[in-house]
Order: structure tokens, then sequence, then C-alpha cells
């Protein structure tokens, strides 16, 4: 009999069945949509992202509060300036030193994904998340994506050239797919995460549009195992999770206003598309201060 609603994110074993059941299906269900509708993947990605990835960062003045002991978790003036302001000066910073940022970017991202994986982990096998663990697995996962022909060209605009000379534009690639199947086994043995770092490999090779490969991963790996361990560690606010995720909505709203506007001038060519990129990227790095908690805000 299936669990009731309110019960599915209670179980970290049944969280990482459907990570991994929903990952491999979208991935081989990817490599249908290529060829029967390859203009609907962009919209696709667009979907997954408004209706469960921005949501993900928009429970961080919820989330921060009750880590903080404000478990009511109101939008405070305290807490938003500083984020909104975070988020300007990670922006400026990529236009002022673009190699250097999409560095860090890169690698606090890896740690941030890795551990949300982790932390789940740790719960289905009573262990302790490790950073060091954490950053491997994110980076296992990343790196498949980041290093597929079409991902090269877009780290090319930062300044990141990647070419190794020899073996065609699909070596990186190959590469990555065969250190991350060798540290897959390596993880497994020591944290006992199973085939999930390896999802990054499959959505690279069998999702043809890079944003929709990305999506994909984003919304049902890293923020759904991220939701299950917010919702049952670093929240207070509801006892089912659909009430939370109601109270995301309007920051999520406001979230994909800015982020609209910025695509809109974009397209209208008073922003460039690395300028745009940025903002998107810059976006995220207050989000994993907040969350791993490297910051903290006044409460009142």
């Amino acid at each position: 009999m299936a669990a009731p609603p309110s019960r599915f994110f209670e179980d970290p074993h049944r969280v990482r069945r459907w990570t991994l059941g929903l990952v491999i299906g979208a991935a081989l269900g990817s490599l249908a949509l290529a060829r029967l509708w390859p203009e609907g993947q962009v919209g696709i990605a667009v979907v997954l992202i408004l209706g469960l990835g921005l949501q993900h960062g928009a429970l961080d003045h919820i989330l921060h509060a009750h880590m903080h002991g404000d478990p009511e978790g109101p939008l405070r003036q305290s807490f938003a300036l500083p984020y909104v302001a975070a988020i300007g000066l990670a922006w400026m910073a990529f236009e002022w030193a673009p190699p250097i940022m999409l560095g860090l970017f890169l690698a606090v991202s890896a740690y941030h994904f890795g551990m949300s994986h982790l932390r789940v982990d740790a719960m289905r096998h009573a262990a302790q998340p490790s950073g060091t663990a954490g950053t491997t697995l994110g980076a296992v996962v990343l790196a498949p994506m980041i290093l597929r022909p079409d991902a090269l060209e877009v780290l090319a605009i930062y300044g990141w050239n990647i070419s190794l000379g020899f073996g065609g534009p699909w070596l990186p690639l190959q590469l990555a797919s065969g250190a991350a199947l060798l540290l897959t086994a390596v993880l497994h043995m020591q944290w006992r995460t199973g085939w999930l770092p390896l999802s990054g490999a499959l959505l690279a090779w069998c999702v043809d549009d890079l944003l929709l490969a990305f999506a994909l991963y984003f919304t049902l790996g890293h923020a759904r195992e991220a939701f299950f361990e917010e919702f049952k560690e670093r929240q207070s606010v509801s006892t089912h999770f659909r009430n939370l995720y109601l109270r995301s909505l309007p920051l999520t709203a406001a979230f994909a206003v800015m982020a609209g506007a910025v695509l809109w001038a974009m397209h209208a060519g008073t922003l460039a598309e690395r300028t745009a990129l940025s903002f998107l990227l810059a976006g995220t790095l207050p989000h994993i201060a907040v969350l791993e908690g490297w910051v903290t805000a006044r409460l009142r």
C-alpha cells in the first residue's frame, strides 16, 4: 500500500529510491523528447526550475531563522537586505573576475550538491557526513555535465578554455565519466551512496539540451533531497511538506521576476549573455552560504 502523501518526506530510503527512479526515467525520456519534440526541451527545463528549483532557495529565510533560534521564520529586513546585497556583490565580482568567480562557484556548488546527498545517506545509514566526501560526490556529479561539448562553450566565455589538444571534443566528457564510475565505487564503499553519483554522467550522455540536463539534476536530484533534509531537520513551521512548499511561493515569484527581467534585458541586447548568466550564478551563492551555515544575519 502506498504511503500517505503527508509521509512522503519522512523516509530517507524512499526519498533516495524516488531520486534514482526519477533521474533515470527523465534521462531515458529525454532521449525520446530530443527526437519527437526537440523544441520543447527548454520549455520543460524552465517549468522544472520554476516549479521545483526556485522554491529550494525561496525557503532560505525560514530555514535560516529556524537554524538560528527563530522557529516562526518570518522574512525580516535584517535577513533580506544583506541577502539581496550579497547577490549584487557576487554579480559584480563575476563581472570583475569571471574566471576566478566561476572556479569559486563550481567549488562551492560541488560541496553544496554533494552534501545534500550525503546528509540523506547519513540518515539512511547513521553515518556522519564528511565535507571532503561531499565535495567529491558533488564534483563527480557536476564534472560530466560541465565537460560535455556544449558546456565547454559556456566555460569558454568565462575564460576557461579546456582543450586537451587531442581526442576530439567528447574526450573531456569521456574522461569525466570514467573517473565518475571509479569514484562512485569508492564513495559507495565508504558512504553507501549507491548509483546516485553517476546521475550527472547519465544526464550528460542522454539529455540533448544542456539546460534541461542541468534542470533535471537540479530539481529531481539535488533540490528534492535537500528539501527532505530541510523538512526533517531545518524547519519547524509545518508538519506537512505541502504547507512548507506553499510558504516558498511568494519569494519564488519575486526571484522569477528578477530572473525574467535579466533574461529579457539579455534578449533585448541591453545585457551581454555572460552578464545575464552571471546574475543567475551569483544568485545561488548567498543561498549556499546560508544553508551551509557559513553566514548568519540578525534575526531582529
